[in-house]
């Protein structure tokens, strides 16, 4: 089980497994592991104390530790924020975030401004260009609220945060609906990213 993990020349913390979609195309259904970790399924969440201390031992002088594992991180809001601000308090990382965009939905409230505060940067997983789409590759369990949120939730990060990137999972698509997915992040003056 690994909590912190490298994936090129990033280290990456794995939070949680729960997650508010069944995407078509997620790495987890074809792998146990990314990068440097041994499994990123967890048998138990880590602590806050548990991520700090692998963050101490092996990161301490990474350049961005990214909050990305087998979930979505905003599953563990309050966790994911006390983290990140130890991380600017105690390091000289940059914080990212990379998020299916749901949290509003999974914390019941509009989250933007509490991420807006610890996060450099945040990537957003964007995957279709309209709500039919989506629900056909990402298969929310919020159903038809999912795309609207996701919508609103990328336009206020996009005046919050300073440096967002809208993604898709390249392949997973088409590539007419991948260039929608580019007009999007064009229109809102964010970047866009194949991944």
């Amino acid at each position: 089980m690994s909590i912190l993990y490298r994936y090129g020349s990033t280290w990456y913390i794995n939070m949680t497994n729960r997650c508010p979609c069944e995407c078509t195309f997620c790495v987890r259904n074809h792998t146990p592991r990314l990068g440097s970790a041994d499994s990123l399924w967890l048998v138990e969440e880590p602590t806050v104390e548990q991520v700090e201390a692998e963050i101490r031992e092996r990161a301490s002088d990474a350049d961005e530790i990214v909050f990305c594992g087998y979930g979505e991180p905003t599953e563990r809001l309050d966790d994911l924020l006390t983290i990140a601000r130890w991380i600017r308090a105690e390091t000289d990382a940059r914080v990212r975030l990379d998020t299916n965009g749901l949290g509003n939905l999974v914390n019941g409230r509009d989250i933007v401004p509490e991420l807006a505060e610890v996060l450099d940067s945040i990537s957003i997983s964007l995957n279709a260009p309209d709500s039919g789409e989506y629900m056909e590759v990402c298969n929310p369990v919020f159903g038809e609220d999912a795309y609207p949120a996701l919508r609103a939730f990328i336009e206020e990060a996009a005046e919050a945060i300073p440096d967002v990137t809208l993604s898709v999972v390249g392949g997973s698509i088409s590539l007419d609906s991948e260039d929608r997915c580019r007009a999007v992040a064009e229109s809102l003056g964010v970047d866009f990213r194949v991944r």
